[in-house]
């Protein structure tokens, strides 16, 4: 086999392909599979003077009928060719990084940048951008050799790599995001991000082998996390794969240094503190999800007395879950598989069912921490005590309409004035505009009074 470098300029490997001396040996090369974008994207990297990938090219000469041919057989890069070839030809229009922001995806740093082949054509550019293109060298990689078997061997060992996955992808992605996952997920490979203890010593993940297995969870905790610090305890978000793409281009501009990100990181010190001396079962990657967010939920209401009691809730709410797992299949599965443990492998990144998890797990971790000490026992409701009693009740005591979150207040149904509780008990869902005040609160607790002896 003979090899040699060959640097032709964009326009000679269309007129070979246009000529029909460019060709596609279909016995073993795919057809056309990149998508609209991905064909953009190449052109774009064209013009901004992107590194493209080597082609490799094999040099054919035949004689036919005692004429000579020569033609070149695409061994690798079918799919950069005919990209460049189907833009020369007009079939589709590039990115404008603005208007077609939402579908390309561009971070702001390019946003920001001239563009002015955006939104274009080949033939609506300049004669100047025309002549940039089609002067830009390829490099490629002619072969010789008669011996078709070394081609098919060649052609294999160039696919064999191992593809990227989604968040190796994701890894390379630019802004702020993807550097606070790759700090907290950790990628050992580099020295700067060992990532976080809570993911080795308490999940037992092992970033430095799993293919960004870690940092992906680490992102999908991220997502709930900021998404539900932002709109609220009922603002759960889906965590699939698209999901989390959506939002690494959501968030390129990301914060590192938010009061947000760095509560993240201080709530996965606590869990590692709590649950990190490998005295129990390790949690999974749905245990570290709700432990997350119930850490959150208590920081800022409760004294620190429930901290010595997680281990043990832990592990109480993992003991069921095992023994209700082995009811699955029975004619009366337990509630921690109907409620709980069932949503783990159906449909489990998906919003709805995140969030049925979460309501089941906050119901049974209250009881497994109780009493939980209020910092100011004058308070009205702490965090969890509050959601609780939302996915609890759903309706408003008042009205019986449905309560969003963003509407929803929990009224004492025995007033704290007059020495109600702040307990659950004692605790309903109402609408801001429909919560009881004076003498309208006294008739409702009275007629809750009535209800509960009467039921």
């Amino acid at each position: 086999m003979k090899m040699t470098s060959w640097d032709p300029t964009i326009q000679e490997i269309l007129d070979l392909k246009r000529n029909n001396m460019l060709a596609v040996n279909a016995e073993y090369q795919r057809g056309s599979v990149w998508s609209p974008a991905q064909r953009k994207r190449l052109v774009d990297s064209v013009f901004r003077g992107y590194p493209i990938p080597l082609i490799y090219l094999r040099h054919i000469r035949k004689e036919v009928a005692g004429m000579q041919r020569e033609d070149l057989e695409i061994i690798d890069g079918q799919q950069r060719i005919t990209a460049l070839y189907e833009f020369a030809e007009r079939a589709f229009r590039l990115f404008h990084p603005i208007k077609d922001a939402n579908e390309a995806r561009f971070p702001n740093y390019l946003k920001s940048e001239p563009c002015p082949w955006g939104g274009l054509d080949f033939h609506s550019l300049t004669p100047e951008l025309q002549e940039q293109f089609l002067s830009t060298p390829l490099s490629v990689v002619r072969i010789e050799t008669d011996n078709e078997n070394e081609i098919r061997d060649l052609f294999i060992r160039l696919q064999s790599g191992v593809p990227l996955n989604a968040q190796e992808t994701r890894d390379a992605w630019p802004g702020d995001f993807t550097e606070y996952i790759l700090q907290v997920g950790g990628k050992p490979q580099i020295p700067r991000y060992p990532g976080h203890d809570f993911f080795r010593r308490v999940l037992g993940m092992k970033p430095a082998q799993d293919r960004g297995r870690t940092r992906q969870l680490a992102a999908q905790i991220a997502m709930l996390f900021l998404s539900r610090r932002k709109g609220g305890p009922d603002s759960f978000t889906d965590i699939n794969a698209g999901s989390i793409d959506d939002f690494y281009y959501a968030n390129i501009d990301f914060n590192t240094e938010s009061s947000e990100a760095v509560r993240l990181i201080q709530i996965l010190d606590k869990l590692t503190r709590l649950l990190g001396d490998g005295k129990r079962p390790r949690p999974r990657a749905h245990d570290a999800i709700h432990l997350v967010l119930l850490t959150d939920q208590l920081w800022d209401d409760y004294t620190r007395n429930w901290e010595d009691r997680l281990p043990a809730a832990f592990e109480e709410f993992s003991a069921a879950l095992v023994a209700a797992n082995q009811t699955k299949d029975t004619a009366h599965p337990g509630e921690y598989w109907t409620r709980y443990g069932q949503w783990t492998r159906v449909s489990a990144d998906r919003a709805d069912r995140i969030r049925l998890r979460h309501e089941f797990y906050l119901e049974k971790m209250i009881g497994f921490l109780s009493p939980l000490q209020p910092k100011d026992p004058k308070r009205a409701f702490g965090a969890v005590e509050r959601e609780f009693i939302y996915y609890r009740d759903k309706k408003c005591a008042v009205c019986r309409g449905t309560v969003f979150w963003s509407d929803a207040e929990i009224h004492h149904t025995a007033e704290h004035a007059k020495g109600g509780q702040t307990v659950l008990a004692n605790g309903v869902l109402v609408h801001r505009t429909c919560h009881p005040k004076g003498s309208q609160a006294d008739a409702f607790g009275r007629q809750r009074a009535t209800s509960n002896d009467n039921s």
